[in-house]
């Protein structure tokens, strides 16, 4: 009588799982076949995209890939941010996997910008496929990996059942999992369950990562705990901070002010900041790096109409610089721009987005400014404010105050200093950990 009710509710799992990944699979299918002709109709007729669309119909004929290897490992990064934890991680795998062959996809363009300039050149890398069934399946014919490794979180049901049943082994390195997330996902949890189990290993970044994942299903004896990757790209180079300064013209004693990664809004909030700050520190630069490019414009309409004149960073080299404003324009500069910044504040937490990587500042011995929304940073603002090495604020005022005491303080500033550092090189080591973790995946080891 047991067995049978246990049974039934096994049955009904199952139906259930494969009734919401059917209607996954059929909605895919619907709406590539509505959206896709004229989405490549614009493409054709406007150029925009054309690098990319075969790419995510799975024809790779213009990539060079990777000869046939023991081990094929497709890294999967969806933007910037994600190529940067393939940057630290990549060469711990290349160093305990050396006979694999390596290749890594994008969502965004400017994830495979950065991923082309940023990357070995060897890397083979391209746009990932449209999450539709057949599409999937051309690239994994294709593409042949014996491991797909998902960084953070992004989980794509097609592909992940598609790779499943053909034998790929799956990983999920450097897991982040929000609450918005979790709460996302638990509304689709016969979709998401068998997602999560099909993982060989899961390495979440903390232990709240950890317990969400858990939560949605997650194998507790295929789950670790390893920190964030991201945490061992610094290389804090003295030979960086002398190239930026003479590339920008910037002396060595002149206060510099980064306001890195910014969204929306925030850049209007430190408008009366560049004037107070002027004023006390005559010969200070600002440094604007927004976080998405197509807000340049914008930027450039805010600062022109506020009567703030701006270089932008592109065009300088060997100190042309007119200006104090200088405009950053291209991607993937920031973390090493952090190397010259004298006061740093990192976007997307003065405005609810989630915050972003306090760490790629602190690890070069900086103050680091953030607001109250850091939910996607977390952990990085819990390990620095344990440690007495950050500067939280809830307003662009209270960061003027803060920088003009610290500024009548030296000593109490370098502290700080010392103290971010320190903190954030105790945080290295992940992408080893990581790597550790594929290796004794891909050679049956375990975790």
């Amino acid at each position: 009588m047991i067995f049978c009710i246990v049974h039934r509710g096994f049955l009904r799992k199952g139906m259930a799982a494969a009734l919401q990944y059917g209607s996954y699979k059929l909605l895919t299918d619907i709406f590539f076949a509505l959206g896709f002709p004229p989405f490549f109709l614009y493409s054709w007729l406007t150029g925009n995209h054309k690098d990319s669309i075969h790419q995510r119909l799975g024809a790779y004929n213009g990539i060079s890939l990777p000869a046939p290897a023991q081990q094929t490992i497709w890294l999967h990064a969806a933007s910037v941010g994600e190529v940067r934890a393939v940057q630290a991680l990549l060469p711990e795998l290349q160093m305990m996997l050396a006979d694999a062959a390596f290749l890594l996809s994008t969502m965004t363009q400017h994830g495979q910008q950065v991923a082309k300039e940023q990357l070995n050149r060897s890397l083979s890398c391209f746009y990932a496929p449209v999450d539709v069934h057949w599409v999937v399946k051309r690239s994994l014919a294709k593409l042949k990996p014996t491991c797909y490794i998902c960084l953070e979180t992004e989980l794509w049901p097609n592909l992940l059942s598609a790779a499943s049943r053909a034998g790929v082994k799956l990983l999920l390195l450097n897991g982040r999992l929000s609450e918005r997330s979790l709460q996302r996902y638990e509304k689709i949890p016969e979709l998401i369950r068998p997602l999560i189990q099909s993982f060989a290993a899961i390495a979440a970044i903390s232990e709240t990562d950890r317990d969400r994942f858990l939560q949605l299903g997650a194998d507790p004896g295929r789950i670790t705990v390893a920190g964030n990757v991201k945490y061992d790209l610094q290389a804090t180079r003295s030979d960086q901070t002398d190239m930026y300064r003479k590339r920008l013209g910037i002396g060595e004693h002149q206060q510099v002010f980064i306001f890195g990664s910014t969204h929306t809004g925030e850049e209007k909030l430190f408008l009366d900041a560049f004037h107070r700050l002027r004023q006390t520190m005559a010969d200070a630069i600002f440094i604007i790096a927004p976080r998405h490019l197509p807000r340049l414009g914008e930027i450039e309409n805010l600062l022109t109409s506020s009567g703030l004149q701006f270089d932008k960073f592109s065009r300088l080299n060997s100190g042309n610089r007119r200006h104090h404003i200088i405009l950053v324009d291209t991607m993937g500069e920031l973390a090493s721009l952090y190397a010259i910044g004298t006061f740093i504040f990192c976007g997307g937490s003065l405005v609810p987005k989630g915050g972003h990587n306090i760490m790629e500042a602190a690890i070069w011995g900086k103050p680091v400014y953030y607001g109250p929304h850091m939910k996607d940073f977390a952990d990085a603002a819990e390990i620095l404010e344990a440690h007495r090495a950050s500067l939280p604020i809830n307003t662009a005022g209270e960061f003027t105050e803060s920088v003009l005491a610290l500024v009548q303080s030296p000593g109490q500033y370098q502290e700080i200093c010392d103290r971010a550092k320190t903190a954030a090189l105790a945080q290295q080591g992940s992408a080893r950990r990581q790597a550790e973790l594929v290796r004794n995946v891909l050679t049956g080891n375990g975790m």
